[in-house]
């Protein structure tokens, strides 16, 4: 991943610079002059459609090569239907009946057809079953290899745009209504490609503390059920508070993919780039690289994957200090990932709290009210950061339980 940001932040983004420094006119997308942009600026403008490319055409190849499993764990679940199985079956093999999720998928394509708010047509409704299903693949294997902050979510929703919305601009669905039933689309496999995530994250905590697949399942269904209401009615408060897009509500993700749907409605997307992102993901399956990490490094921020980096070079510290005490190696790094797991869960806690005040306008900004040079320094905030990696690496090592 940090390889990934190595090429957008050192080679990339220089390369954009030197080039169109000289420019006298902007250069699409981007509406500003390339010689008044900083680094970040030129990432967001262009780096991202990279970006997107590779993570769109390493998810495809991801595809290519689950194929035969996808195939083969499919017509054995097929072939189970119906069948009752006999004897004892193992814990790890207890799952809900496959006709549930024939009967889901059913609904979701007769839903995203049929109900007047989403309107997608057939050939956008089948759409949106077939890339929930496919992602989906690609999805929990991330998770199940990495871990679910790694999910590209927004990567392979962004390939889902693609072709859902020049699919429905073939078929005459144009202008803000063909734009609208794109993103709908989009967004039930999005929602699609996060569950599938999330249940993988889930099963293997699942597996590790002795519980069965059907179980996690059937409590996704009813959890989801109700979170999907809650969650839209967050985003509406969200919206009406800020408007989603503002300076206070930026959305990165849903700007970019506003961009690519507009962009092929009115033919205006910068193929170049994502075709550029699309030959660094071939380039990594030829050279046998891992593809998805480092599309996901030129997509993301390089701030996120340096602090991925930090993480691991953390746990090296860790290892080499037991290297040769296997069993005290195996305790720190539990250590080290259940504190991990703790401080993800902790942030994205405090992010919705923060949140909450930020809706009813409640300031809790004291340390920018008294201590503004305090509250807003680099320095200080690099400290903490270098602080934070001393401590998770002492707890990590220490021999107390």
């Amino acid at each position: 991943m940090f390889g990934g940001s190595v090429i957008a932040w050192f080679a990339l983004i220089p390369l954009i610079k030197f080039l169109g420094a000289g420019l006298a006119e902007p250069l699409f997308p981007s509406t500003k002059l390339i010689s008044e942009m900083a680094a970040g600026d030129i990432w967001g403008s262009y780096i991202r459609y990279i970006g997107a490319g590779a993570v769109a055409m390493g998810g495809f190849i991801s595809l290519a090569r689950s194929l035969p499993t996808i195939i083969r764990s499919f017509k054995q679940a097929m072939a189970g239907i119906g069948n009752k199985a006999a004897g004892k079956i193992e814990r790890i093999n207890v799952e809900a009946p496959l006709t549930w999720v024939i009967g889901a998928a059913a609904f979701g394509f007769a839903g995203s057809w049929l109900i007047p708010a989403i309107g997608g047509t057939f050939l956008g409704a089948l759409a949106a079953v077939l890339f929930s299903f496919f992602f989906s693949v690609v999805s929990a294997r991330m998770v199940g290899v990495i871990g679910a902050s790694n999910n590209p979510v927004s990567g392979m929703t962004i390939a889902t745009l693609l072709f859902v919305t020049t699919l429905l601009k073939v078929t005459g669905n144009t202008g803000d209504i063909g734009m609208e039933k794109a993103f709908l689309i989009g967004g039930v496999v999005c929602v699609a490609i996060a569950v599938a995530g999330g249940t993988a994250q889930s099963l293997k905590t699942t597996y590790i503390i002795g519980g069965n697949p059907r179980n996690v399942q059937i409590g996704m269904f009813a959890a989801l059920a109700v979170a999907s209401v809650v969650a839209g009615l967050v985003v509406i408060m969200l919206d009406k508070a800020y408007t989603i897009g503002s300076t206070e509500a930026a959305a990165p993700q849903a700007s970019l993919m506003k961009l690519i749907v507009e962009g092929i409605m009115t033919a205006q997307l910068p193929w170049t780039l994502v075709i550029i992102g699309a030959s660094l993901a071939v380039f990594c399956a030829l050279a046998g690289i891992s593809i998805l990490p480092v599309a996901l490094g030129i997509y993301l921020p390089i701030s996120l994957n340096a602090a991925i980096l930090v993480g691991g070079i953390i746990r090296v510290l860790v290892e080499k200090k037991f290297k040769s005490n296997k069993e005290g190696m195996d305790a720190s790094i539990e250590k080290g990932t259940l504190l991990s797991s703790g401080l993800v869960a902790g942030d994205a806690l405090m992010g919705i709290v923060i949140a909450i005040f930020a809706v009813f306008n409640v300031n809790i900004g004291i340390g920018q009210k008294y201590f503004p040079e305090f509250a807003s320094s680099s320095l200080v905030a690099f400290l903490a950061f270098i602080g934070l990696g001393v401590w998770i690496y002492l707890v990590s090592s220490s021999r107390k339980k």
